[in-house]
This record gives C-alpha cells, structure tokens and sequence, in this order.
C-alpha cells in the first residue's frame, strides 16, 4: 500500500522533548503515514531515545544520522529520502493534535487545486497553563504579515503539509536560511499554486530555551535576505516595516514606563508608521490571548494526552 504522508522531523539535541513529539505522531488518527527522523549530529542522548522508541513502538520509523549540517540541510536530506504522495513537516520540540494529519490530509484530496495547507496552532511553555492560539483563514493576509513581522509567523516548518511535486528541487528549503526558511518555503509554495489555511488547531508550539526565534541576530539577518527577495512580491518595502518592528522588541526590553515615554513621543513627531506596527503587534498578541482563553481546555487536554 503506498504511504500517504511523509513527516519529517530534524533533530538536534532535544533528548528533553523528541518523545513526547513521536508520540503526538503515534496518537495520529491517521495511521498511514512513514515517519523520517534526520539526526542532524546531535551530541546529547537524541539518537539513542529516538533509536529506542522507534524500537519499541510499532510505526513506520526511518532514521538518518549526519553530520551537523543546520536543520534546514537535515529536513532537505529528510524531503530526498520521502516516499509519500504528501509531505509533512515537524520539528523535534513541537507536537500536533490528534487529527492535525487527517484534517490535512483530507482536505488535500477533496481539494486538488490546492498545493499545500497550513492550520492554526498554539502556543505554550512548559510548566505553564497560559496559551495563546495563531488561526485565521486568510492565507494571503497571514503569509503577509508574516513577512513583514506585523504578525504571527505561518509555522509551516511544524504545521505545513504539502503535496509531493513532480521536481523534488520544488520541495527543498533554501539552505543559506535558517530562522526564516519556513517563510522563504511557504512564499514559493504560493508561486507554484493555492495554499490554504485552515482555521482548526494542528500544532501545539513549544517555547524552550535556544529556539532559533530568541536568536536576534540570526532573525535579522534572515529577514534581511526575505526583504530583498520579496518586497516586490507584496508590492511595498519590507524592510522598512522590519525596522519598526526591531525597534519595538528593542523598546519593550527597558520596561513598561520606557515603552509608553516613547508612543508619547512618537505621537507628538507624528510617526504613523512606527505606531502603526507597535498597533499591528499589540493586537496580534491580545488577538492571540483571547483566543488562548477560548481554546485553553482543548490546548491542555491535547497536551496532558502526550505529556505523561
């Protein structure tokens, strides 16, 4: 019988994490899946717990053990080695929901025209009941304010699944990006044909310590090579509304008291734009804790079933 969905997970050095992560997989009502894990040259324990959990529970499991290349080459050499009609994509710290790939799955076969689906998603810490919860349906607006920081980012590197193209280059992340290669990916996706979002929670996105988003200087520099190759794409300068956005997160490090001193300021010396993105970010995240109090329940239950 062919396999479905090909998942693909990079690891690296999440010995903490990677079984709670195969086993969001496991719990999958969808059972027709191969599951790659690329061991991206880990030097904690990861490749002995996941060589043992694939051992001892039943799964189409595939491991792969290079030398340390980045996750975006570990999940290419991951793609390379896919067998399945569908891709899916899952890092090592992250978890779905139970039907995250029968949801997507589905709707991929009911809908032909579309070449990839992403869905809403959660996002939690450990030791912590507090939830904020990403979802819409607008894939165009989400993708867009992904790119220029004023929003939440797609997650595909956790949520997206894709058809399997004819031309596997069609499928590859760029390997020069790290941070942003999720973004860079989904925005080529677009160009090849329709993606959708869908409104439902698939992932369950964990805040650790070391997450490449926490890394400023990494994102930066990133977000520097999406500006330059696709401010035309969404017709205005990107990087222009990044600087707005860095100067916020810079503003937000010096307390409450230094953050409000400067929306006085730049209300007196009429910056629009600069209030303007601190307006798009605020309601983004108040956005995102109101629908984290509606879905809390849901969220925690999904997590307690895997977290044991």
């Amino acid at each position: 019988m062919p396999t479905d969905i090909s998942i693909i997970i990079p690891l690296f050095n999440k010995e903490d994490f990677i079984v709670q992560t195969l086993k969001s997989i496991l719990n999958q009502d969808h059972k027709n899946w191969e599951c790659i894990i690329v061991d991206d040259g880990s030097t904690d324990n990861s490749l002995q717990i996941v060589t043992n959990f694939c051992d001892t529970y039943t799964g189409n499991w595939k491991i792969l053990s290079i030398t340390n290349g980045g996750q975006t080459k570990a999940r290419n050499i991951g793609i390379r080695e896919a067998t399945g009609r569908y891709l899916a994509f899952l890092d090592a710290d992250d978890l779905w929901v139970s039907d995250k790939l029968s949801k997507q799955f589905d709707y991929l076969e009911s809908n032909p025209g579309v070449i990839g689906v992403l869905s809403g998603y959660a996002i939690f810490k450990v030791n912590s009941n507090k939830v904020r919860v990403v979802k819409g349906n607008d894939f165009q607006k989400m993708l867009r304010k992904w790119a220029d920081m004023s929003g939440f980012g797609g997650g595909l590197e956790s949520v997206g699944m894709v058809r399997r193209p004819s031309s596997i280059d069609d499928a590859l992340f760029d390997q020069k990006l790290s941070t942003s290669s999720g973004l860079d990916f989904t925005i080529r996706l677009s160009l090849l044909g329709k993606v959708a979002l869908l409104p439902d929670i698939g992932l369950l996105y964990r805040l650790s310590e070391g997450q490449w988003h926490t890394n400023s200087d990494e994102l930066s520099k990133n977000m520097s090579i999406i500006s330059e190759k696709y401010s035309n794409y969404f017709n205005f300068d990107l990087g222009s509304r990044h600087v707005d956005y860095y100067f916020w997160v810079e503003i937000r490090k010096h307390g409450r008291t230094h953050l409000i001193r400067m929306v006085l300021s730049d209300l007196v010396r009429f910056r629009i734009r600069r209030l303007r993105m601190l307006s798009w970010l605020l309601t983004r995240n108040l956005k995102a804790l109101f629908l984290g109090r509606l879905n809390r329940k849901f969220v925690l239950k999904q997590i307690q079933e895997i977290v044991i």
